[in-house]
């Protein structure tokens, strides 16, 4: 069994639709969320959504693992999702209410 350190998203901005930040996870591989951060660079609150979702499946309320405003200037660390293991096909999808003002790190650990 290996283990790599992964950064799985660097800085990247986010949209008002869901898109995964950890793409479906290949056969035989487990990828685990270590760390989860948004920075909001702009000066407007701004609301970001986490899902954890299932193989095939989408971004809903049913999945949701966290909500959070976070106000202009500042940063949120979404502990809630911290040991989080994604196995065969699951995604990693995070979202923010209206605009491109924040933005997402995501790192963590492939384990094949």
């Amino acid at each position: 069994m290996a283990r790599e350190p992964e950064n799985f998203t660097h800085n990247n901005q986010l949209s008002s639709t869901a898109e995964a930040i950890i793409s479906a996870v290949p056969s035989n591989t487990k990828q685990i969320v270590r760390k989860l951060s948004f920075r909001n660079t702009g000066s407007t609150l701004r609301t970001v959504t986490v899902n954890v979702v299932e193989v095939s499946g989408t971004a809903g309320t049913a999945n949701e693992i966290a909500v959070k405003s976070i106000p202009g200037g500042k940063e949120w660390n979404c502990i809630l999702v911290q040991g989080e293991v994604l196995t065969t096909g699951m995604s990693l999808q995070v979202k923010q209410d209206t605009g491109t003002d924040v933005n997402v790190n995501c790192s963590g650990t492939t384990v094949t």
